[in-house]
């Protein structure tokens, strides 16, 4: 009997060690995907940082790009009225393109 009840505890101890040697493979494969998680997040951060340079940077040129086609658009409207002779309009809008 105590041959069986040796075996039986040897048994045991060898299947708690495979099963704590499990887990343990299991909590560094979590670990090392939690890591490469958060690399993924921090890249994905620095890619949206660049594009919102990137955001600020384009505003600042269309309104500019816009504003200028409205005032020659006005400037144009004028000449063909009559309001400002061919001499003027040439030199408004040579200012305007001078400009950008």
């Amino acid at each position: 009997m105590r041959g069986r009840w040796a075996s039986a505890a040897i048994g045991a101890s060898v299947a708690r060690s495979r099963a704590g040697a499990r887990e343990n493979q299991q909590a560094q494969a979590a670990q090392a995907q939690q890591q490469a998680s958060q690399q993924q997040i921090e890249a994905q951060q620095r890619q949206i940082e660049a594009l919102q340079q990137q955001q600020k940077q384009q505003p600042q040129t269309q309104p500019q790009q816009e504003d200028v086609t409205q005032k020659l658009q006005k400037y144009a409207d004028l000449h063909q009225k009559g309001v400002l002779s061919d001499e003027e309009f040439q030199k408004l809008k040579a200012d305007l393109l001078s400009k950008m």
